[in-house]
């Protein structure tokens, strides 16, 4: 049975009305004007607790040449099957590392937020899993990026990922519970 795991770049309107839009809310109300708000001006537990759990931020590592996780949310460990707080990006075994580091760079280089939907394909007679996904700067000089904050939205289908990524991790097939609404995210 197939396996796909990707991401597509998406506009910031197409994720707005996911929990996407509710850390997008906060990081601008606390950006100011500005192109980032610092990190201690980010609070995470100013977030909704339903958001709280699928948060990951990074740390820019000499101006994006690497990033380390600093904070790695129990959903996604959950979903995962994995807590990578204290990991660094680049060292993590996985076809997404090289697209996941350019797109973190991207953020530092252009110093604006980045959305994407991941999508799953987990074998046939399945619908496809889609999980919107933000990422946003923060900025403690005002100048350069030097952490990221990023937020994906796997709380909807989150049985059915977790199903997707033991399936993934072990090469089992581990049939879903139901169909998946392919139509959720664009």
């Amino acid at each position: 049975m197939a396996q796909d795991f990707s991401s597509r770049e998406v506009s910031l309107e197409a994720v707005m009305a996911t929990g996407c839009g509710e850390v997008y809310r906060y990081w601008e109300a606390k950006r100011a004007g500005r192109f980032a708000p610092a990190w201690d001006e980010f609070h995470l537990v100013d977030l909704p607790s339903d958001i709280i759990p699928y948060i990951r931020v990074a740390d820019v590592i000499n101006d994006g040449d690497d990033f380390l996780y600093r904070f790695w949310g129990t959903g996604l460990a959950t979903i995962r099957a994995m807590d990578r707080t204290g990991m660094r990006l680049s060292a993590i075994k996985s076809l997404r590392t090289e697209t996941a580091l350019a797109e973190y760079r991207r953020i530092v280089q252009d110093k604006s937020c980045f959305t994407i939907v991941y999508d799953a394909r987990s074998g046939e007679g399945r619908l496809s899993l889609h999980a919107p996904s933000i990422r946003l700067p923060l900025s403690s000089d005002g100048e350069t990026v030097d952490k990221i904050v990023c937020y994906t939205d796997f709380d909807t289908d989150g049985a059915e990922w977790q199903r997707f990524f033991e399936q993934r991790n072990t090469g089992t097939v581990i049939p879903a519970t139901e169909p998946i609404d392919s139509r959720r995210v664009p």
